[in-house]
């Protein structure tokens, strides 16, 4: 995959707005141009690092952020394997499933999202409350392969509803497949807190399933060799984008509504500049990050990955392994 084809946007210090960082900075210092790829088009969902990058929480730590969008959550994992891109995000379950395999160099080293960010989305004409009604229908999904079709996947099997039965259909994540839904061509469709935002702002009549499948929502990945030859810029990128939850944290309406305007003056997020809706939006993402309390902020907890390979093994998901899933050593660099 040629890196150029992707749309780019260099994460450059704006330094509008200063992030609390530990005592590790000292040896935190990172070389060269650091590569992180989102799984789709930019949202406030990637506000962690999007902030960091906006703010100067980054030039602080001398690493030199590069935020590149993908084109599903499968390819952040094709792409740092092909030592294409430092680091990417990608969904806990899609990203279990292809760890098992014997051939994977890819290793979780953060969870940003604890929880799933995703939901079903129907409409109230024809409300989707409970994953078994989905069987025998037709699902929308942003991409094929990815996180959502894996977490679509657990849902149906956990509820006892086989997976071959549920049609999956690819939509684009927004009010075209909320009509898609009221047309009766999709039974749903898959979205985000983001998705849910946009749609109640424009005041549709949906219904929104929120999905809680036990396995870490959204991870960050990097290459096995990768995160040991080139830790000191792996634990800055952590570092920066720890501190930017932190910072958001304990924030109110109007200091993060500061956030949105400093990430929009270096970002071409789209929607952002509707604030109410986007201020929604940042409050939903928000929960994912802190399901686990301040303490666990980006931390893989042992207990849910546990669990989540449990559950995903039984699923028939993922083959069972004994290979190390995930790694805590570069999170606990970010810790004093």
């Amino acid at each position: 995959m040629n890196r150029r084809k992707f749309l780019v946007y260099s994460a450059g210090a704006l330094g509008a707005m200063s992030l609390p960082m530990s005592a590790s900075v000292a040896f935190a210092k990172a070389r060269g141009t650091y590569t992180y790829l989102t799984p789709f088009t930019l949202s406030l969902a990637f506000a962690p690092v999007l902030y960091a990058s906006a703010s100067g929480g980054f030039d602080k730590l001398d690493v030199n952020v590069k935020v590149e969008v993908g084109r599903g959550a499968g390819q952040a994992i094709q792409l740092v394997a092909a030592k294409q891109v430092e680091a990417g995000r990608t969904g806990g379950a899609n990203y279990l499933s292809a760890r098992a395999q014997d051939n994977s160099d890819v290793l979780a080293f953060g969870t940003v999202s604890q929880i799933s960010p995703f939901v079903v989305i129907s409409s109230q004409s024809h409300p989707v409350r409970d994953v078994k009604e989905l069987a025998g229908k037709v699902v929308g999904v942003a991409s094929f392969g990815g996180s959502m079709e894996a977490t679509l996947n657990l849902m149906l099997a956990k509820a006892g509803v086989d997976p071959k039965s549920v049609r999956r259909e690819r939509v684009a994540d927004g009010p075209a497949s909320f009509a898609m839904v009221e047309a009766g061509r999709i039974a749903a469709f898959f979205g985000n807190a983001s998705t849910v935002s946009r749609l109640r702002a424009a005041e549709l009549p949906l219904v929104a399933l929120p999905v809680d499948d036990g396995v870490p929502g959204q991870v960050y990945v990097a290459s096995e060799e990768d995160l040991e030859s080139n830790r000191e810029q792996h634990v800055a990128f952590l570092q920066g984008t720890r501190s930017a939850i932190l910072a958001m944290a304990d924030m109110d309406d109007a200091q993060l509504l500061e956030v949105i305007r400093t990430i929009a003056r270096r970002f071409d997020v789209p929607g952002i500049d509707k604030e109410d809706i986007a201020l929604g939006d940042l409050k939903g993402n928000r929960e994912l990050w802190l399901a686990h309390g301040k303490e666990n902020v980006l931390r893989n907890v042992p207990e849910q990955w546990d669990e989540a390979t449990r559950l995903l093994q039984g699923a028939g998901l993922m083959k069972e392994t004994s290979r190390q899933l995930y790694t805590n050593a570069i999170w606990e660099s970010t810790v004093v």
